[in-house]
């Protein structure tokens, strides 16, 4: 999969922008502040029409533009799809092949782009929501199962929460919303439980080229139902036992949107004993990891980094570089890159424009 051309108009800091790329690696060059990550972030935007940087899409409209456009063309085993979304006050619109796009998860399965930025990098030492929502995106991009289950999951915990909150409940209606979670969480469970173990399959590798020496690394998930034991049964008892509690507190203590995952390295829990070099390098090599889980040359996601090769030591980059340089496309940005094979893209003023 890779992207072949990029059209921007009142996207952030550029008025227009129109540019083409090939395969392997393009290299965004440019002042901090110059507009670098805002095109890293339009190439994202494809893949989930949303940003990784903001939640307000109101603020990727240029000031004094009353909306933004991204049109790009993707290539994909000999298939090429034209894709554009329009964002404004009003709200977003996604089209592709001219057919507007009436669900969002239509662009999650045709456009996969992952992205690693500098935010990502205390990701194992900040709030459990953020490890759930890497986990949520990363299961959703490959099964509309899961996106579809999270979903009907994520309605009937609002209800619950709702009836949890009330003065008077309704505990018949309790006992059915609790039971149809527990028919979802099932399915969330145990897509977590496997794409854990085939991420834990790739990640020591990615890690050891990245730190250019044999590295142990492991993802530990923490389900809230422990693997192997009747899913169904024990979590209706496990509901049924929070449940004074629930009503107490009025809102679910436990369940999917309670769990969570941590990183070991070398048999040590990062969030507990990571230097920031190593939650560096590590959030680097979850957030890789997937790419090499797709076998077909033709599917593998189009990757963006940002800012990637600040603060890695000379080992790291080497390292890095080794690695990136084998995926089928991947946009790094940074005021110089280091690889002399990568296209480059100047950016400046506003302006973004290719110099090979």
């Amino acid at each position: 999969m890779v992207i072949s051309h990029l059209e921007l108009r009142n996207f952030r800091s550029y008025d227009y922008l129109s540019l083409d790329f090939d395969k392997g690696l393009t290299a965004i060059e440019g002042e901090n502040g110059s507009g670098k990550t805002n095109l890293g972030e339009a190439i994202y935007y494809l893949s989930l029409a949303r940003s990784w940087r903001t939640d307000n899409d109101r603020s990727l409209i240029k000031e004094g533009a009353s909306l933004a456009t991204i049109k790009a063309r993707v290539e994909e085993e000999g298939i090429s799809r034209d894709i554009e979304i329009e964002i404004s006050s009003k709200g977003k619109k996604v089209s592709i092949n001219g057919r507007k796009v009436r669900k969002l998860s239509e662009l999650f399965s045709l456009v996969n782009v992952i992205v690693f930025s500098p935010g990502d990098v205390p990701l194992f030492m900040e709030s459990p929501g953020e490890r759930r929502k890497f986990l949520d995106i990363a299961i959703s991009k490959r099964s509309s199962e899961y996106l579809n289950s999270l979903s009907r999951y994520s309605r009937l915990l609002s209800q619950r929460n709702a009836i949890l909150k009330d003065l008077n409940p309704d505990m018949a209606l309790l006992d059915v919303l609790t039971s149809q979670m527990v028919e979802e969480g099932e399915i969330l469970v145990k897509e977590r439980h496997k794409y854990i173990k085939e991420l834990n399959r790739v990640l020591p590798e990615v890690i050891s080229t990245l730190r250019g020496k044999e590295t142990k690394a492991e993802i530990v998930y923490h389900p809230f139902i422990k693997e192997g034991a009747p899913f169904k049964e024990e979590a209706k008892k496990a509901y049924s036992k929070a449940l004074e509690s629930d009503l107490r507190h009025g809102s679910t203590s436990l369940g999917p949107q309670r769990e969570d995952i941590s990183f070991y390295l070398e048999g040590k829990d990062i969030s507990l004993y990571g230097s920031q070099g190593e939650n560096r390098i590590s959030v680097l090599a979850l957030k890789l990891a997937p790419y090499f889980l797709i076998e077909e040359e033709g599917k593998k996601p189009i990757c963006v980094l940002d800012d990637v090769y600040s603060e890695l030591d000379e080992q790291r980059n080497e390292g890095l570089l080794a690695l990136i340089t084998k995926l089928s496309q991947v946009f790094t940005t940074a005021t110089r890159s280091s690889c002399q094979e990568a296209s480059i893209i100047d950016v400046k003023d506003g302006q973004a424009i290719r110099r090979n």
